[in-house]
């Protein structure tokens, strides 16, 4: 019984990270590049929507397995998963866990949409990231960090914040 109840636990968390973040870009629409109107912008979780969403992606289609999700939140309670969307146009997908840590939640995969003219082009990593600090707060994670980075996107997490730790984790500490 006591399993069933942090799972809502949780699930209140990843809803309540998300509308926070929509709230807050809302209310200060400048943490956006010009242009974007923050009203269009909105965090929700992958659901079979975002999923055919990415397979329109065209040719320089997803990598990542977006289709496990599902089953990856089945046994990943304190897992948290967002699809970013701009109006009805999918612009990223990210999935996160702190596994097993009560300390550090991990973004696993995080991915933008490839067609480099969608309207939150150079803004889903720092999206993704405010989303996932609220949850990490939540669930009092005190850092964040990104898993296996592509050597080409690490100057993109620096300039969010990130810096490599001494045993070479590529993290950023979680707003208190």
């Amino acid at each position: 019984m006591k399993s069933h109840k942090n799972d809502i636990r949780y699930q209140a968390y990843r809803s309540q990270a998300r509308n926070l973040s929509a709230e807050l870009i809302r209310e200060q629409p400048d943490l956006l590049r010009e242009g974007i109107d923050p009203h269009q912008v909105r965090f929700e979780p992958i659901n079979d929507e975002a999923i055919q969403a990415s397979h329109l992606w065209g040719e320089e289609t997803t990598l990542y397995p977006w289709e496990d999700v599902s089953s990856w939140r089945a046994d990943d309670r304190k897992g948290f998963d967002l699809s970013l969307w701009y109006g009805p146009e999918l612009c990223g997908l990210c999935y996160a866990t702190p596994r097993k840590s009560s300390i550090c939640i991990k973004i696993i995969i995080l991915e933008g949409k490839p067609d480099r003219s969608h309207p939150l082009k150079g803004e889903v990593a720092s999206l993704a990231l405010l989303a996932i600090d609220y949850y990490a707060r939540m669930i009092k994670c005190t850092e964040i960090e990104v898993q296996d980075p592509e050597p080409l996107v690490v100057p993109w997490y620096q300039e969010l914040g990130f810096d490599f730790s001494e045993d070479g984790r590529l993290v950023i500490q979680v707003n208190a």
